[in-house]
């Protein structure tokens, strides 16, 4: 279950590539940035720094603009909202799923969370319970935290985001890394990882760890021009050299879960 943007048609792909994949759902996404200008100024900075996302999307998964699926698997394409539909609900059942991969979604609702308890995994970005909410690898870049920037892979339980963790995924950090080659780059990473974590699920290798801590919460309203102008201020101020010149110390404060055995 997933959305459709060409980071969501990589992790489909790679998926069907690695696992016996039954079934896809591919929800359209609802975030309208733009509804948070309050300038024409303010809507070409949000323009901008999104149309630079969309070209580096291009840049790491253009690839797989067209999805290559065996003829046997089901695949859905939704508008928003509409993955907890009766209908979709519907199908679901009937295809009985042994384990759902969550990458990108809507909020889930306790309807599907009853499919598969406890085989439900979800791909977050964002490293729980450190960063929490909306925009979980834009808030710490924008904090001159990087460090803090990666995704976490846990259980999905009918709270959010708020099951327990199976492991971290952080990028490889070099000079010259732009606010959306750190998000590419984690989200390659965690994809490339989730084949390995449905093999130590079934075998019974991960030791879950329960989300802890409050962390610091963002919400979608939180969102703004002036938090983008930061944003990438801090890139032309040096951010990632000073983290780099530093790496040690910093990721010290960070407790992280390595990725499972199989």
């Amino acid at each position: 279950m997933t959305s459709t943007f060409l980071r969501h048609m990589f992790f489909v792909q790679h998926l069907a590539n690695n696992l016996e994949v039954t079934g896809v759902w591919q929800e359209e996404k609802s975030f309208k940035p733009e509804i948070y200008a309050k300038s024409e100024d303010d809507e070409k900075v949000i323009a901008d720094h999104f149309f630079a996302r969309d070209e580096s999307e291009e840049k790491y998964f253009g690839a797989y603009n067209n999805l290559n699926l065996q003829d046997d698997v089901i695949h859905r394409k939704l508008s928003a909202g509409s993955i907890n539909s009766q209908e979709e609900l519907d199908i679901m059942k009937e295809y009985k799923p042994d384990i759902i991969l969550v990458f990108g979604t809507g909020i889930l609702k306790d309807e599907i969370i009853d499919l598969c308890p406890g085989n439900i995994i979800n791909l977050h970005l964002g490293l729980s319970p450190y960063y929490r909410g909306s925009g979980t690898n834009f808030w710490p870049l924008v904090n001159g935290e990087p460090e803090y920037v990666g995704a976490t892979i846990h259980y999905l339980d009918k709270g959010i985001d708020s099951g327990a963790m199976i492991c971290h995924v952080r990028p490889y950090i070099e000079i010259g890394d732009g606010p959306h080659d750190l998000g590419n780059k984690t989200i390659q990473k965690a994809v490339e990882v989730l084949p390995s974590v449905v093999s130590a699920h079934y075998s019974g290798n991960i030791k879950p760890v329960k989300q802890e801590g409050d962390g610091k919460l963002y919400l979608r309203k939180h969102f703004n021009a002036d938090s983008v102008r930061k944003l990438y201020e801090n890139f032309e101020s040096g951010m990632i050299e000073q983290y780099l010149a530093d790496k040690e110390g910093r990721d010290q404060a960070i407790d992280l879960i390595p990725p499972p055995t199989k």
